[in-house]
């Protein structure tokens, strides 16, 4: 009797073991890392990256796309696909794209997207776009289902980008023809906290002067035609910087 106890309890422990192995396997099959698009500029709308060739002359722009993974880091780089949803959102021929690359380096959780687009005459009046979707690789799978998609949009029309910091150093309301004399003025085609931080408040300032300073003298040079806000809140009404070097134009 005894000896069939003990035969028992091996025999249960041998299930035990074996159903645990299984359940290991499974869990390691469940956690193949996986990979999220992610929005980490106030530029960038959810899931949504907005690109206007306004001050470009080259004629193309690399589009780096963020990314971050679920599981853990490697010692190696590890890449990732995407494929493009034919759907209304993808407008773009395919000579005004080429989808480089997706990559996350070596002991990174976060990696980047590369797509290089290309200007033409017909993006003057017009934009191209991209929808795009994670596809399984060798090492990711697609990630959560609300973050696994993404519209690149790209075009030579202006796009007036986010104008929180804009606000403080350039002018209080936007307009196109706003960003205009900012990118025009300064080189500036985005301004955001971070190009606040590099700066710092002096530099920031000193940055509002080239705009403020841009509008002042546009205005003395032609007086019966100064510089308006062309659309917007303030549309029609006349641009007022918030900084100008006050020894020249007061």
């Amino acid at each position: 009797m005894k000896n069939f106890k003990t035969a028992l309890f091996a025999l249960f422990a041998t299930i035990l073991l074996t159903t645990a192995c299984e359940k290991d396997e499974i869990t390691s099959f469940e956690a193949k890392p996986a990979v999220n698009f992610t929005v980490v500029s106030e530029n960038d709308y959810k899931y949504n990256k907005r690109y206007s060739f306004l001050g470009n002359t080259d004629g193309e722009f690399l589009m780096e796309i963020p990314v971050r993974i679920m599981g853990n880091s490697t010692n190696y780089d590890r890449y990732f696909n995407v494929e493009i949803i034919q759907d209304s959102l993808s407008t773009a021929s395919e000579n005004l794209y080429e989808i480089q690359k997706g990559v996350v380096k070596a002991g990174e959780f976060d990696g980047k997207l590369y797509i290089i687009v290309y200007n033409s005459e017909e993006l003057k009046n017009e934009e191209a776009s991209l929808h795009l979707r994670f596809t399984n690789s060798d090492d990711f799978q697609a990630g959560n289902k609300e973050a696994v998609e993404y519209t690149v949009i790209w075009t030579d029309k202006v796009i007036v980008p986010n104008w929180r910091w804009y606000s403080y150093f350039f002018t209080r309301t936007s307009s196109t023809a706003a960003y205009r004399a900012v990118v025009e003025s300064t080189g500036y085609t985005d301004f955001t906290l971070n190009d606040y931080r590099a700066l710092g408040p002096t530099g920031a300032q000193a940055v509002g002067t080239q705009f403020g300073d841009y509008v002042k003298q546009y205005n003395l040079d032609h007086p019966d035609a100064p510089l308006l806000h062309d659309d917007g809140d303030m549309a029609g009404e006349e641009i007022v910087p918030l900084y100008y070097t006050h020894s020249l134009y007061d």
